[in-house]
């Protein structure tokens, strides 16, 4: 059985996602109009991208959920179950890669002063190398996307593992960025003030959507009502966002 919303969940979903698409729109008419995209420096595109894929995913996910609130259909449906199903296929995929856009934000920001050419190679290997593990995790049919509940085929949800090339993904980035925009406001180098402590405040957030997130991952099998800690988690981004789209995408 796929989760039964209520009008509440469904006025948060509908006001997350109108707040995310009306910022993105925006930055997209003005950058059209004002500043075209292609004169945008490298990291700006890289931290739009990210918001871009976290907005795309959420648009799918959650607003799958909203139709089916509002058509009526019920929780063991198979349109439900498969469009939901569905929903979390294209959310789990694209919020993975937000993290990869994310570390190549942070190698164009703080490549060169915080980092070697060698080892910023070496990273760039591991995250794709964990997100082609992530894509092949996700199809495999152990996850019961299109079944709602989650299992436990060998004594734990698999889910669990479909996670860790996200949480491998999201460590290392978040642990960069967080480490050399730390360091940046001891030490100034140069970096724009108001676009490092945008990163730094930013992934702050991004730690505790990680920590929100964490509770549903490893305990929703068992306690379905751990899923409720998505909710912080979706606000932690917004957040995030906010800090980005004041100090660097709205400039």
């Amino acid at each position: 059985m796929q989760v039964q919303d209520n009008m509440g969940s469904i006025i948060f979903m509908i006001t997350y996602i109108v707040i995310i698409w009306i910022i993105l729109i925006k930055l997209f008419v003005k950058n059209l109009r004002v500043n075209p995209f292609k004169e945008r420096t490298g990291f700006w595109k890289w931290t739009f991208l990210a918001y871009f894929l976290l907005g795309f995913g959420d648009l799918f996910h959650l607003g799958f959920r909203i139709y089916i609130y509002f058509a009526g259909f019920g929780p063991d449906e198979p349109f439900t179950n498969i469009t939901i199903g569905s929903g979390y296929i294209i959310s789990g995929l694209t919020m993975t890669y937000f993290y990869v856009a994310i570390f190549h934000s942070w190698s164009l920001i703080y490549g060169e002063k915080y980092s070697r050419p060698h080892k910023i190679k070496l990273y760039k290997i591991i995250l794709y190398l964990a997100f082609i593990l992530r894509i092949f995790l996700m199809f495999l049919p152990y996850n019961h996307w299109f079944e709602g509940n989650a299992t436990v085929d060998f004594g734990f949800d698999f889910r669990i593992i479909t996670a860790l090339p996200i949480y491998i993904i999201g460590i290392i980035s978040m642990f960069l960025l967080l480490k050399d925009s730390k360091a940046e406001m001891r030490n100034p180098t140069g970096i724009d003030i108001n676009l490092n402590k945008s990163n730094y405040k930013a992934t702050i957030w991004f730690l505790v959507s990680y920590v929100t997130y964490s509770f549903t991952i490893l305990f929703v099998a068992n306690y379905p009502l751990t899923g409720m800690f998505m909710i912080p988690k979706t606000i932690a981004y917004i957040v995030a966002f906010f800090y980005h789209y004041k100090n660097m995408l709205n400039t």
